[in-house]
């Protein structure tokens, strides 16, 4: 199974507001950057390869201007547990427009995400950078 949601959040620092969590459908998209977070299960890794592989080939990062920021893997574990199939992928994106464009692109949505359907659980989210 795979939960799906684009959020837009920041945390609030001392006297900073905290915006309202925007919908993926609301319409409307700013210029500033951010970062997509994947975080979840992987249930099927062979699976997840061939989609890794495609969405390589494909170049829709090279295209949105994104970019992977870390190994999905812990590189150690401070505190908690987590199943050893846990990964959290950070990606960065020049803007919000670029990630849902990347998100909502007939290559990603008819092609690439369904190599993906059923290989993890996961909860992909949109978060602004301070």
């Amino acid at each position: 199974m795979i939960r799906t949601t684009l959020t837009a959040t920041t945390l609030a620092l001392g006297s900073l507001a905290v915006p309202a969590m925007a919908s993926d459908n609301s319409g409307v998209c700013s210029q500033n950057p951010v970062v997509m977070v994947v975080d979840g299960v992987t249930n099927d890794r062979q699976q997840m390869t061939i989609y890794g592989q495609a969405l390589k080939e494909s170049g829709l990062h090279q295209h949105a201007g994104s970019y992977y920021l870390n190994d999905p893997r812990p590189l150690r574990i401070l505190e908690g547990n987590r199943d050893q199939n846990h990964v959290t992928l950070l990606i960065n994106f020049p803007s919000e427009c670029a990630a849902i464009d990347f998100w909502n692109s007939p290559i990603y949505r008819q092609k690439i995400k369904p190599l993906r359907k059923d290989a993890g659980d996961y909860t992909i989210e949109l978060y602004r950078l301070l």
